[in-house]
């Protein structure tokens, strides 16, 4: 049977160039796309892919958040971050949330169908320079306390109002985007600054940029 993957990138033009790379190989079959965080998490309790190829920065809910929602919808599916970053805070938060592989985009092609052969044998996958990033960082990160802080007692709908404020979108526009009542994103975004020790939302957008959550 062949690997099912699902693709998701906020850029249509990046879907289209991995879509080609990946359908010249008769052992894939990309059963969908996603152009954001939330509809990827939404395309993997649809259709439970093998593998979620996932941009790290994405809008609405970044890749490293999908990552984590995605597993808790479709355990089976294993992950590969797909990132032009090989900061360190990205690749230890990725593997934080579960990811297998890590693969940055300017080696994508021969090393992406490695890493999706490695994850579908279940073993993992990281960019000759992202695991060296990786090995050297874990340490020092978790002394410096810079991978669990306040950010992890956040819930899940609370991460995606955090991300859609520091993103610049007004409680109105998140409440529509999400489905939600006004009075529930007001109440998330109290909760969000009462949690992580914020005062406004430029402090709020502050943290997200040193947490690489936007740019």
């Amino acid at each position: 049977m062949p690997i099912r993957i699902l693709l998701a990138d906020d850029h249509v033009m990046m879907r289209q160039g991995l879509r080609h790379i990946l359908e010249s190989n008769s052992e894939i079959d990309i059963v969908a796309e996603a152009g954001s965080g939330i509809e990827a998490v939404e395309a993997a309790r649809s259709h439970r892919p093998d593998i979620a190829i996932v941009d790290v920065a994405m809008k609405e809910l970044n890749g490293i958040e999908a990552t984590a929602q995605i597993l808790r919808q479709s355990p089976e599916t294993a992950v590969l971050i797909l990132s032009m970053y090989s900061d360190e805070r990205y690749v230890v938060r990725a593997v934080k949330a579960g990811a297998r592989a890590y693969v940055l985009k300017n080696s994508a092609g021969e090393e992406l169908i490695q890493a999706i052969h490695a994850l579908h044998k279940g073993l993992a996958f990281f960019s000759p320079a992202v695991a060296r990033i990786f090995q050297d960082g874990v340490s020092r990160l978790r002394d410096s306390g810079e991978v669990n802080d306040r950010f992890d007692s956040l819930t899940d709908r609370e991460r995606q109002v955090y991300q859609l404020l520091a993103e610049g979108n007004a409680n109105k526009d998140i409440a529509n985007r999400l489905n939600l009542s006004l009075h529930t994103v007001e109440t998330h975004r109290w909760r969000i600054m009462e949690k992580m020790g914020l005062h406004s939302i430029a402090e709020l957008v502050l943290s997200a940029v040193r947490r690489g959550l936007v740019t």
